[in-house]
């Protein structure tokens, strides 16, 4: 039976770089370097370099947190990320 060139990780969710639609992605293993292999199925096939240390990153994943609630939500979300200026243009001059 063929064998693929990674090793399955986890399954997680993304979005394509092309148009921010939620997409289902495989987190995997390929020569020392973690990655998610991303299907749009209106631009295709996308593969993200999101690791160059898999010890690390699999370090990173034992110490994850419950979730919290914010008091108030300040920030709307859109396109699945928060708009900020680190996401996207924003009317709120004061949002660094």
């Amino acid at each position: 039976m063929p064998e693929r060139p990674y090793i399955f990780f986890e399954l997680t969710n993304s979005l394509c770089a092309e148009c921010l639609r939620k997409v289902e992605a495989k987190v995997v293993i390929q020569d020392q370097r973690v990655y998610l292999l991303k299907q749009c199925s209106e631009h295709g096939a996308q593969k993200v370099l999101i690791s160059t240390d898999v010890e690390y990153f699999k370090l990173t994943r034992r110490f994850l947190k419950p979730s919290q609630m914010p008091l108030k939500f300040n920030t709307p979300v859109r396109y699945g990320c928060l708009m900020t200026a680190a996401c996207a243009p924003t009317t709120n001059s004061t949002v660094a």
